[in-house]
């Protein structure tokens, strides 16, 4: 066979013909196209979403009228961390929260953060308050720092005159 001169089937050139030198691209693109598509239709199942309740219509409550056992979490600027606007440590904050929330029928935490407080000191925060037992967990809206009062010392209750007849002891 080597001498025969015959050559094997489907490898046999016409004589004047060239070998084609071009790689056909199109199996590649039918390739890349079916891989876009394929990923195309996993990626929105891969997304993890937080299920997000907002309101219709957001009312201003006046500080007087806020409830008493409401809990209000701030993240503060210098990163302490304040339970209605009682400083406390991290610990602190979770073992208030869960005990306040065991006797509460809504549990529900608010979280609130300074405008340059850390971005993980307020998931922190988030975090916390789930694991302390929250069912639902509130954001305060975006305060300029001078608006920002969750920090700061809760004032003190003025005392206002009774009228009537002196109490003596």
């Amino acid at each position: 066979m080597a001498g025969s001169g015959h050559k094997p089937a489907g490898f046999a050139l016409k004589k004047g013909a060239a070998a084609a030198r071009d790689i056909n691209v199109t199996p590649l693109i039918d390739v890349v196209l079916v891989l876009l598509i394929i990923f195309m239709v996993i990626t929105p199942i891969m997304i993890y979403e937080m299920a997000v309740n907002l309101p219709d219509k957001t009312e201003t409550v006046q500080r007087d009228n806020l409830p008493k056992d409401q809990l209000l979490v701030a993240a503060c600027e210098d990163g302490t961390i304040a339970l209605n606007r009682t400083v406390l440590s991290l610990e602190e904050v979770r073992d208030t929260l869960r005990t306040r929330l065991r006797a509460k029928a809504k549990k529900t935490v608010f979280v609130d953060a300074h405008p340059d407080a850390a971005y993980d000191r307020v998931v922190t925060l988030l975090d916390t308050a789930r694991d302390a037992g929250a069912d639902r967990l509130g954001m305060a809206s975006l305060k300029t720092p001078e608006k920002f009062t969750a920090c700061s010392p809760a004032p003190e209750p003025v005392a206002v005159p009774v009228e009537g007849p002196p109490v003596t002891p």
